[in-house]
C-alpha cells in the first residue's frame, strides 16, 4: 500500500475522511459528497471497511453510483475528483471533494410517480 493511502486510513474516520465498504446507494453517497461540499471538503475512501481494513471495489459499478449521486440527488451538482489506488491486488477508491462555493448543497428528495 503506498504510503498516501496508509497514512489516511491509520489516521481514521472524522469530519474529512469516511470509510465506505461500498457504494450500494446513489443517495446516501449524496448526502456524504453534500456534507462535505457544505463543511471543509473531504474524501471518501471506497473500498476500506469502518475497521480500516482494506475491501476493495467489486467493479466501475461504484463510480457509477457516485457519478448517478452527484447528476441526480445533489443540488447543486458538487464536484469531485475520483482516484484509483491499487494495493494488495484490491482497487480503492478515493472521492475528493472540494468545500463548496454554491452552498447549501442539498439531497433531492426522491419523486414518486404515480400510475394515470
Amino acid at each position: 500500500m503506498d504510503n498516501y493511502l496508509k497514512k489516511l486510513i491509520e489516521g481514521g474516520e472524522n469530519k474529512h475522511l469516511d470509510f465506505k465498504f461500498c457504494v450500494t446507494d446513489s443517495r446516501k453517497i449524496a448526502r456524504t459528497l453534500s456534507a462535505f461540499a457544505n463543511s471543509d471538503g473531504g474524501k471518501i475512501l471506497i473500498g476500506v471497511r469502518d475497521n480500516g481494513s482494506i475491501a476493495g471495489i467489486r467493479s466501475d459499478e461504484e463510480i457509477y453510483m457516485v457519478d448517478t449521486a452527484k447528476h441526480l440527488f445533489c443540488r447543486p451538482e458538487i464536484t469531485y475528483i475520483i482516484k484509483q489506488h491499487m494495493t494488495g491486488g484490491k482497487i480503492i477508491l478515493e472521492v475528493e471533494v472540494k468545500k463548496g462555493d454554491r452552498k447549501p448543497y442539498q439531497v433531492k428528495v426522491a419523486v414518486t410517480l404515480q400510475a394515470q
